[in-house]
């Protein structure tokens, strides 16, 4: 199986000192953010269930930083969405992407059993079209 960092292009705009990040970072098939949002009004006990695999990702991009000057966020509305960081631990690290093949479908599972099929393919809408400049909401 071919690495994330094997199949993506590199982006050169990497300031001196860091690494080129590849193309792959910014990318996403659906939004998570606006799932979660819905996961967050159906169940309580979701957001700290969420913030468990959370902290598990935010500490691993510590040592995978993805600096802000590198990347630009597809929507103002992907702000705060931790994809980049996901997917630079994941490149950047086997050890998080070993993790990563056995709990994000956990977490995929528990997360889609809130969501019906609609709101799935909705977030997948909005992903898609986060990208064109002329998009500004939900």
């Amino acid at each position: 199986m071919q690495t994330m960092q094997a199949i993506a292009p590199t982006i050169d705009t990497a300031p001196p000192g860091i690494a080129s990040v590849p193309s792959e970072i910014a990318t996403c098939r659906v939004c998570t953010i606006r799932l979660l949002e819905t996961c967050y009004q159906r169940a309580w006990w979701f957001r700290p269930f969420r913030e468990v695999f959370a902290t598990g990702i935010r500490l691993a991009a510590l040592s995978h930083p993805v600096p802000p000057e590198v990347y630009e966020a597809r929507s103002p509305l992907c702000h705060g969405c931790l994809r980049f960081r996901k997917n630079a631990a994941r490149q950047g690290s086997p050890v998080f992407r070993w993790l990563d093949s056995w709990l994000n479908p956990l977490f995929n599972r528990v997360r889609d059993s809130l969501l019906t099929p609609e709101e799935i393919e909705h977030a997948r809408e909005l992903a898609r079209r986060a990208s064109d400049p002329a998009f500004n909401g939900w």
